[in-house]
């Protein structure tokens, strides 16, 4: 068979550039068809996903914590800077008062040398809800410490912490249950509980009125929350969290009888018998 030296030579070489030669023989012909070796492809493939590209890119440094030392340049980028830096510096005042750090609330409103109070009343009206609600929960820290409550409540910044609070609640913001905390908190100072019920501002130039005449009054906003709310507002949310510290907030209100006679004129006194009633709730 003339093809016989020529199919051994063939069978003696079975791969040539990763590829094996399956051989088929015919009397008159010999024909070769070649097949990649995928076994050793594979294997290559494989061993090749276990070496990862190498990061270039420097991790970055730890974020240094903020002090009491870093406030007045804090206090610069809230008042004249927006969006997310004005965030950014609002988070930082928030962890200079939370809970690991309850040693710096009496030194950052009473001490004099800093006036945290005014940019963070500041921060309530912005519409952006991350430095909203980060003033909240600095603010709600803050009013915590008994000689703090005399000065947000009685002091200089009083106008404007209390009416920030008061138009978040009456615009129903989802932080208005953390507000309704902060006024609760602040009137368990009875000597302050006349001006923060009796809050009740009208624009520059603008002649006063009572509560009872002024729609944008604590009083009226507390009103406003409590007959808007569902008749049984689901547990855990934002509507109840508000009616519940709503609540709690006009309880220390009324201590004195100039505040009482003032909520009973109100729809105030209707709207927490019906909650009430309303309640599935066994009493605690």
């Amino acid at each position: 068979n003339e093809s016989q030296p020529i199919y051994d030579l063939l069978r003696s070489i079975h791969k040539l550039n990763n590829r094996s030669f399956y051989i088929f023989r015919d009397p008159s012909f010999t024909m070769v068809s070649f097949r990649r070796n995928k076994n050793k492809e594979a294997k290559e493939d494989k061993k090749d996903a276990k070496a990862p590209a190498k990061d270039d890119k420097k991790s970055a440094p730890p974020t240094k914590p903020p002090t009491l030392d870093d406030i007045p340049d804090l206090i610069e980028v809230m008042l004249n800077e927006k969006g997310e830096k004005s965030a950014a510096a609002t988070k930082k005042i928030y962890e200079l008062c939370d809970v690991g750090h309850k040693q710096n609330r009496v030194p950052m409103v009473c001490s004099g040398k800093y006036d945290v109070l005014t940019p963070l009343a500041k921060c309530l009206t912005q519409e952006s809800g991350d430095g909203r609600h980060l003033a909240c929960l600095a603010l709600n820290n803050l009013s915590i410490p008994t000689e703090n409550k005399r000065v947000m409540a009685l002091g200089p910044a009083s106008k404007a912490v209390i009416g920030g609070l008061c138009k978040v609640i009456a615009e129903d913001k989802q932080e208005s249950y953390l507000c309704c905390i902060c006024l609760m908190n602040l009137s368990f100072l009875e000597a302050s509980i006349t001006n923060i019920l009796q809050h009740s501002p009208v624009e520059d130039g603008k002649e006063a009125k009572a509560p009872l005449d002024n729609p944008d009054s604590l009083l009226r906003v507390l009103e406003k929350l409590l007959t808007n709310s569902p008749a049984v507002p689901k547990s855990g949310s934002g509507k109840s969290e508000g009616v519940r510290w709503a609540c709690g907030l006009i309880k220390n209100l009324a201590k004195s009888e100039e505040n009482a006679a003032l909520i009973g004129k109100t729809e105030i006194p209707k709207c927490v018998v019906e909650n009430i009633r309303a309640t599935t709730a066994p009493p605690s």
